[in-house]
């Protein structure tokens, strides 16, 4: 079984563009886009029925990337995105 904990189970984010509509890098990670400014710090992503698409910035990718694993296998947000 896959856990969100275990970077080496989860598939590669491929870089679509080096220069996306934000002006930098553009990925594909299992069914979300996720799209950098320059210098790929602050990023977001739009994935269909994420509660959090769209929604504001998260950092760089490798920092997204969890929260849509988290997603795709448990349906909801991981416990340290909930609100409180």
């Amino acid at each position: 079984m896959r856990t969100t904990n275990d970077p080496a189970s989860l598939p590669l984010r491929i870089q679509t563009v080096a220069a996306g509509a934000s002006g930098g890098s553009s990925y594909s990670y299992r069914g979300a886009t996720v799209q950098c400014p320059p210098g790929d710090h602050v990023c977001n992503f739009n994935m269909d029925g994420h509660p959090l698409s769209g929604g504001g910035t998260f950092g760089v990718a490798g920092t997204i990337t969890p929260l849509i694993a988290y997603w795709l296998e448990h349906e909801a947000l991981p416990p340290y995105r909930q609100p409180r």
